[in-house]
């Protein structure tokens, strides 16, 4: 539920923030990248402008529309961690404090990012049980498997016994019946 706000979030004070104009050469009155231009390419073109020169209002410029192009939800490769990212270098490289809005989308992000972890955190744990689980199954079938063995030696082990048994008491008989005749035989 905390997942689902903080992303409903993230997705308002993004669509917010682009409705800002930055680059209107590949972006349209929304802020979105025009019909022809792919997300990829300007991700490209605006970390050369960075690359070129690091410290200047076009770079900063271009962390900021990194940040948003990063976190645009019609962005099939939407990247959280590196619109955070973006998004710390701008407000580090911008002069004049910033906006309200651009804080809440920090935070929102910064939260989204947390969770990110959380999860793959939790996921890492899942697998590692779910391994555990399937070695508790494998050994599981295999004591099954030896139970079932037992069970059939001492099945035969049992009936083994009762032979020897019925053998012996057979035996005790006729022993008896000969002590029996041998003492009649010397009377």
């Amino acid at each position: 539920m905390n997942l689902t706000v903080v992303i409903a979030l993230v997705v308002a004070f993004s669509g917010c923030s682009h409705m800002m104009n930055f680059g209107k050469a590949t972006t349209d009155s929304g802020g979105r990248p025009s019909a022809g231009a792919d997300y990829a390419s300007e991700i490209i073109e605006l970390e050369q402008v960075i690359y070129q020169n690091p410290k200047s209002t076009e770079a900063k410029n271009a962390h900021l529309k990194l940040a948003q192009l990063y976190s645009d939800h019609n962005n099939r490769r939407r990247n959280y961690h590196l619109a955070l990212e973006h998004l710390e270098t701008y407000i580090v490289l911008e002069e004049s404090p910033v906006d309200g809005e651009t804080l809440n989308w920090l935070a929102s992000l910064k939260e989204i990012n947390r969770l990110a972890k959380e999860i793959t955190r939790v996921q890492k744990q899942l697998e590692k049980s779910n391994k555990t689980k399937l070695a508790f199954k494998r050994t599981n079938r295999k004591l099954t498997r030896e139970e079932i063995k037992l069970r059939e030696k001492n099945r035969r082990l049992e009936a083994s016994n009762q032979k020897l048994k019925n053998t012996i008491e057979m035996l005790n008989n006729l022993d008896q019946r000969l002590e029996e005749k041998r003492r009649n035989f010397n009377n």
